[in-house]
């Protein structure tokens, strides 16, 4: 009996609210009017907008996939370093010393890697122009 009036009770409220909303948009769409040459310079900036951001989205998914497998290869020395250095080294000094330099020679990795992409970067944006 409840669930029969409660449905009942939703389909009053919902048609009531489908209409409040069909006049409000009726009433929004008299008042602006658009122009099929509107509709159109909005729907090419949208494209152009759309393909900036798809432009931006490619070059940050080829970022990440380009950065991935280093972090990836990165943590894994870490944690290997990590574990030799529990192992091997007694004092706190000497462990320092094995992760800074161990972190030196990650950040000279990348170093080298991006030195490297910028320079096809420019050769590849020398040989289209």
């Amino acid at each position: 009996m409840l669930n029969r009036l409660k449905r009942r009770l939703d389909r009053a409220v919902l048609h009531r609210v489908e209409k409040e909303m069909s006049e409000q948009l009726d009433a929004q769409l008299q008042r602006r009017q658009l122009s099929p040459d509107s509709v159109t310079r909005r729907l090419a900036d949208y494209e152009a907008r759309l393909g900036g951001l798809q432009a931006d989205y490619s070059f940050l998914r080829s970022e990440f996939d380009r950065l991935a497998p280093q972090l990836s290869a990165l943590e894994y020395r870490f944690e290997r370093l990590r574990d030799r250095v529990g192992d091997d080294v007694a004092d706190d000094g000497a462990a320092l010393r094995q992760a800074q330099l161990e972190h030196e020679r990650a950040r000279i990795r990348l170093e080298l890697a991006s030195h490297y992409e910028e320079r096809l970067r420019r050769l590849e944006g020398g040989a289209h122009a």
